[in-house]
């Protein structure tokens, strides 16, 4: 499983097993899974659904991203949310 560490955020990525759909999770170093939750990842890395809170949050994203994932779905929903 790899983990990544953001400012406010542990996130981590359960390793990628044939046949088996991909998860991870996220939990915020505070406030725990309060404000966490569970992350489904398409074979090719494609974030697709999430589960614990309204919204996967940015920093969250933007981790993933920058670890080779593709999160752009979960970005749009950001931008085209007026609570963002």
């Amino acid at each position: 499983m790899k983990t990544i560490n953001t400012k406010r955020f542990e996130v981590g990525i359960h390793d990628k097993v044939e046949g088996v759909i991909r998860t991870g999770w996220f939990e915020h170093n505070e406030l725990g899974d309060e404000y966490g939750g569970t992350l489904w990842f398409e074979d090719d890395g494609t974030l697709y659904d999430y589960d614990g809170v309204y919204m996967v949050p940015l920093e969250v994203l933007t981790a993933l991203k920058d670890e080779g994932f593709n999160v752009e779905s979960m970005e749009d929903a950001h931008v085209n949310n007026e609570l963002s």
